[in-house]
């Protein structure tokens, strides 16, 4: 296992073979080989492993073997791994440490191809007296794919010192020795790499980072929100049609309920012909997307299904599984077809040229000259004092559509910090999100059996009607929809301690001082709050 590597840049003035040696006399080495590796480096379209300081590299000699690369010291990284392929998903790497550190990381999304390097190698060993290997240094000449049919690039010649476990203090006395070389890193070098094919490294992440400033203008702080979540759901939509993975679909989701939630939480700042003209494509967007959406979480949530079951019902329940593969392809035909269509396409266009355009020197809105900071300010608190109200309504004995308009009024809160966390401190922000994510995580997963719940009784009568007449298979379907009903029961009884934590004097004093909100003379937050159907900003 290797526990720490070193790299450092070779010059011109010597020739590969000619640094072998050089390396080899001042570790007290010897050369034990040469290879030359195909390496192929993979990453997520969100950048997963470089954010890490992980590269990980599929590599092609006499066998093939994936690799991690870092510049991390001290951190214990998994020995390299066999492999008879690309791997496309993390379950695709054999089972162990690297797979279990990848998949980590990695989460759902898929291993898309970054480079393709060819690189040869010099290998060479310092060894104990018993001949085992206390350093591997391996000297590299690298050269970059950048195009097919393209001249390879030259990246040039680098050294590569890797302290195995067990050998840190020969690794120790070791480097000094070359003292004299010009150190590099990995990080570097997959900077090199990148650039050459005109990649930027974490040039995409679905977490907000908006900067505005609080006296900025309110129609132009919400048309930088806005043009912002318009690039994730542009920079999503070709992942989402290719089906590359499902995050893709779930980015451009989370950018579309982001929009709205900006849109319906900030009238009066844009014209209301505007505001209700995107709005409605937006919501219809949202709609073309859910069925695909749904289907995805039940496919990737089936192993999970079925390992609640006895084997015998497992089998019984494979027809469902064949069902919502087949829901799931005529669901994403039609998908495409919606994210192909002119109207998806003009909606594009003429939202990014509204939002692309300054803002008027007189505008029409009621509120958008206005600073956002005091906007801002309102909005939070008066999303808050809704969630305050909403869920102090909720009691053993209330229907559940409560507690899902609470989760969806929990989310506008999330947003809104999100949305202007780089107008407070970021302790403060980032401390209320985590408080409230306590809360959403509790009503999500209520809301998730809910509907698991009500979706499977759907989904048996849709298979009834395409034939499917075996008692046993619906039995099983009966004993999943049993353990949702079970399970909601328990998350049900869990809200009270997580509404309890979040509605706490504590959280209140930290979310007036947020929004520096005045207590004297002020009655209780749950008293005063109450829902409003208007949501204009005052």
């Amino acid at each position: 296992m290797i526990v720490e590597t070193r790299y450092y840049a070779l010059g011109n003035e010597h020739s590969a073979q000619e640094w072998g040696s050089i390396v080899a006399t001042l570790a007290q080495g010897q050369k034990s080989g040469e290879q030359v590796v195909e390496q192929t480096y993979l990453d997520t379209f969100d950048w997963a492993l470089c954010r890490n300081d992980i590269s990980f590299i599929y590599e092609q000699t006499d066998a093939n073997h994936l690799r991690i690369m870092t510049d991390q010291r001290g951190v214990k990284m998994p020995a390299p791994q066999t492999v008879e392929n690309l791997p496309v998903f993390p379950k695709d790497i054999p089972d162990g440490k690297m797979q279990k550190m990848v998949a980590k990381l990695v989460g759902l999304r898929a291993l898309l191809v970054l480079a393709q390097i060819k690189s040869e190698q010099i290998i060479i060993h310092v060894e104990d007296k018993k001949g085992r290997v206390r350093i591997r240094l391996v000297v590299e000449v690298n050269f970059q794919r950048t195009a097919p049919r393209r001249k390879m690039l030259e990246l040039g010649c680098r050294l590569r010192i890797e302290c195995l476990k067990g050998y840190e203090k020969d690794f120790a006395k070791t480097l000094p020795r070359f003292a004299g070389l010009t150190p590099s890193s990995q990080k570097v070098f997959f900077g090199q790499i990148m650039e050459n094919i005109g990649k930027t490294p974490m040039d995409y992440s679905s977490k907000l980072k908006i900067k505005l400033d609080r006296d900025m203008r309110a129609d132009e702080a919400l048309k930088a929100i806005l043009k912002d979540q318009l690039t994730q759901i542009e920079t999503n939509i070709d992942g989402t049609i290719a089906n590359t993975d499902t995050e893709f679909l779930h980015d451009l989701r989370v950018a579309v309920r982001r929009s709205r939630s900006a849109l319906s939480r900030l009238k009066g700042v844009l014209p209301p012909s505007i505001q209700d003209r995107f709005s409605q494509e937006l919501a219809w967007i949202g709609s073309i997307t859910t069925p695909v959406r749904d289907l995805d979480v039940y496919l990737l949530d089936y192993p999970k299904y079925r390992d609640q079951l006895s084997i015998q019902q497992q089998e019984n329940l494979q027809p469902l599984y064949y069902f919502l593969l087949k829901q799931h392809e005529m669901a994403r035909q039609e998908l495409v077809h919606n994210l192909n269509s002119r109207r998806f396409r003009d909606f594009l266009v003429k939202w990014r040229a509204f939002l692309d355009k300054p803002v008027p020197q007189r505008p029409s809105a009621p509120v958008a000259v206005q600073e956002i900071g005091t906007i801002a300010d309102k909005r939070i608190w008066k999303t808050y004092t809704r969630v305050i109200a909403e869920g102090s309504a909720i009691h053993t004995d209330t229907p559940a559509e409560a507690l899902h308009d609470l989760r969806k009024t929990c989310k506008k809160l999330r947003y809104l910090l999100e949305f202007f966390a780089s107008l407070y401190p970021t302790n403060q922000v980032s401390e209320l999100v985590k408080t409230l994510k306590g809360l959403q995580e509790n009503l999500g997963d209520f809301q998730d059996l809910d509907v698991q719940a009500e979706k499977l009784h759907n989904f048996s009568a849709q298979m009834m009607q395409d034939g499917e007449d075996r008692p046993q298979v619906f039995m099983s379907m009966g004993v999943l929809v049993e353990g949702f009903m079970s399970k909601k029961e328990i998350v049900r009884t869990e809200f009270a301690e997580r509404f309890a934590s979040f509605s706490s004097k504590a959280v209140e004093k930290d979310f007036r001082q947020l929004v520096n909100k005045d207590k004297a003379g002020k009655k209780k937050v749950a008293l005063k709050a109450h829902i409003e159907n208007d949501e204009t900003v005052s």
